[in-house]
């Protein structure tokens, strides 16, 4: 995991996944996984990824895996189980393990299930959907900590995962100062015309003096 300081930690819990989804855009990133969302709309999520791929059980029974303790503080945990709707690889003794060590939360192409424990513990939880029926032995670990798929976006060890209300994004590492700078400066422009509405301005106009239309459009080089 890449320690983030409080300073830049403090940035991105500023922003709303919505800007850093146009942002994404503006630097030709694909990093918005469709169909992943939060049990709740209060959930918000931040960290990097540690990884787990799954595939389906071979000849023996599978296992759903025993790797929570060896997840640190602050990581998020991002299951690809193929986006399976009938089998979760997720339950409440981890979300109750995960929980005791502050990891931030857990992203799932899959399902999860006991979302009641999720709730009451207030742990973060994005997944396409919960069901009941247990993956033990329809399932198996295929690897830990390699690349994986939220949907269409590939996901490496390390990558920050966020998300909101909206849904969950993943930026690469090499790319997160510059997702975040453009997310920043998206989330001022916005503001600029809120504030300018506020007082007044009509909004086409306010709209046009903080070129909003161009916000979220591919970054040339001299931009």
């Amino acid at each position: 995991m890449n320690a983030m300081d409080a300073t830049t930690k403090a940035a991105w819990n500023s922003l709303s996944v919505a800007a850093v989804s146009d942002a994404l855009d503006r630097c030709g990133i694909e990093g918005q996984c469709l169909g992943i969302r939060p049990l709740t709309s209060g959930f918000r999520l931040l960290g990097s990824a540690m990884t787990v791929r799954y595939g389906p059980r071979g000849a023996q029974a599978g296992t759903v895996g025993d790797y929570i303790d060896d997840v640190q503080a602050g990581e998020v945990v991002v299951l690809d189980n193929g986006g399976r709707l009938d089998a979760t690889v997720w339950g409440d003794i981890l979300t109750e393990v995960a929980h005791r060590r502050q990891i931030s939360g857990t992203v799932i192409h899959g399902v999860c299930r006991d979302v009641a424990r999720s709730l009451q513990l207030n742990y973060p939880i994005f997944s396409r959907g919960a069901y009941m029926r247990t993956g033990k032995d329809r399932v198996q670990v295929e690897a830990y900590n390699v690349p994986v798929s939220l949907g269409e976006v590939r996901v490496e060890p390390g990558d920050l995962l966020f998300g909101d209300a909206d849904g969950i994004v993943a930026i690469a590492q090499a790319r997160q100062r510059e997702v975040l700078d453009f997310a920043l400066q998206i989330e001022a422009r916005e503001n600029q015309i809120r504030d300018a509405v506020a007082s007044g301005l009509r909004l086409d106009e306010a709209r046009r003096a903080a070129g909003y239309h161009q916000l979220q459009r591919r970054a040339q080089p001299n931009d």
